[in-house]
């Protein structure tokens, strides 16, 4: 799935009271796509918000997924997806792909960015590549044993040519 034939996403700005949502679904995630000593940086980051960050609900209200996106610090043209997941056994259904979307979207909207960065990891490389995010770095095990770090980047003024309205 791309993401437009998923069942709707409904989104909002996440609360502190999602806290305990947002670390199951960090915990559905793991090992795969998270190592378990990632789960203390993720605490640190919803404690204290860099960007938007948004909580994904399917059309029952079920918490599927949460993601957002921040300035980067040291390049102020330059936004930085953060902490995106979808919840471990609903992946495969197209809705990792409209939370991407709709944060690119959000993005993209903004003049003042003109890239957009994301580290992942080798799991995930594929999924993002398909937006037109380029590797530019790899480090064995950055992330845990298992788990490398992939930095990539999207030119955005490529994307907002292609995206959709």
């Amino acid at each position: 799935m791309d993401g437009k034939d998923a069942p709707p996403l409904r989104f909002r700005p996440w609360r502190g009271e999602d806290r305990d949502t947002g670390l199951a679904l960090f915990d559905s995630n793991v090992p795969k796509f998270f190592a378990a000593q990632e789960r203390a940086d993720f605490i640190e980051f919803i404690e204290d918000l860099p960007g938007p960050y948004l909580i994904a609900f399917d059309a029952d209200g079920v918490a599927v997924g949460c993601g957002g996106y921040a300035a980067h610090d040291k390049k102020p043209d330059t936004a930085a997806l953060c902490w995106g997941m979808i919840r471990g056994d609903f992946h495969r259904r197209g809705w990792g792909d409209a939370l991407l979307r709709h944060r690119l979207r959000e993005i993209a909207a903004d003049a003042v960015f003109q890239r957009v960065e994301i580290e992942t990891s080798q799991f995930s490389r594929g999924f993002f590549a398909r937006y037109g995010f380029v590797q530019r770095k790899q480090v064995a095990d950055g992330f845990a044993p298992g788990i490398d770090l992939i930095e990539m980047t999207l030119d955005l003024h490529e994307y907002r040519k292609r995206a959709d309205p």
